[in-house]
């Protein structure tokens, strides 16, 4: 996949490029296509443009935003429903010491394979099942011991229905022919803008900010679809301290 930073660069040119085009065209085309009417049927344009734009991008932003705070609590809520199966384990005594071995190695695997990228077998709710099967076979010594099992099958169960981690949404979900358009819309801005736009330092300023601050945007749409990695990331804490408290 490529990089986030390289996009949004390459979104960055894309839309200086549009503000040189329309500079170069503004000296080249005759009086006729830059007088008054010409000027107010671009504005109009531009303006219903710049309209669709600023709404489809704040619209991508918020789904983005809403989709990686669903992740982040599906992380928490994964780490307290392993915290509550090793606290059921616990209550089993040495019979839950293979179910809690077992435990660990699926969730450090499971945390390794989406934060460090590393190949794991148990990559979906197959991984819980072998789990299942551990706790069904242990035998309680009584009717505590036989709800602690209960209580750590239901949890267990739970994960496995969800896909454990898996179920959070790891891969990108950015639809690309609708960056595509937006990309459009935005070059398309910044060449009506710089075709009536005089040549100066301020207006080669304005672009380059400008330009900096629509990469800005695509940037953080693109990090906010990458969960489990880049700059802007879901913290694997949680699960982490799980992991601690089923290594104690």
């Amino acid at each position: 996949m490529i990089s986030p930073l390289v996009v949004a660069s390459l979104v960055a040119l894309a839309v200086l490029g549009g503000g040189l085009a329309g500079t170069f065209l503004r000296d080249r085309l005759p009086g006729r296509h830059l007088d008054e009417d010409t000027k107010w049927m671009v504005r109009i344009g531009i303006g219903f443009l710049s309209t669709l734009a600023a709404l489809l991008m704040s619209l991508i932003i918020s789904a983005k935003m809403q989709s990686f705070d669903a992740v982040s609590r599906s992380v928490a809520t994964t780490a307290a429903q392993i915290v509550g199966i090793d606290a059921s384990l616990r209550e089993l005594g040495p019979a839950g010491d293979a179910a809690r071995a077992q435990l660990r190695a699926l969730v450090s695997a499971e945390v390794d394979r989406l934060w460090q990228h590393a190949p794991s077998p148990a990559s979906d709710a197959r991984g819980y099942h072998p789990l299942e099967r551990t706790l069904r076979a242990i035998a309680p010594a009584g009717a505590a011991e036989q709800a602690a099992r209960a209580r750590a099958l239901q949890l267990t169960s739970e994960l496995a229905h969800a896909g454990g981690l898996a179920s959070s949404e790891s891969g990108s979900t950015t639809t690309v022919p609708l960056l595509i358009v937006l990309l459009l819309w935005l070059v398309i801005i910044s060449f009506g803008i710089n075709l009536f736009a005089p040549a100066s330092v301020t207006i080669v300023v304005v672009n380059l900010l400008v330009s900096l601050s629509i990469a800005a945007a695509i940037f953080l749409i693109l990090e906010l679809d990458q969960p489990y990695h880049g700059l802007i990331g879901v913290s694997d804490a949680p699960l982490r301290a799980a992991l601690q408290q089923l290594a104690s």
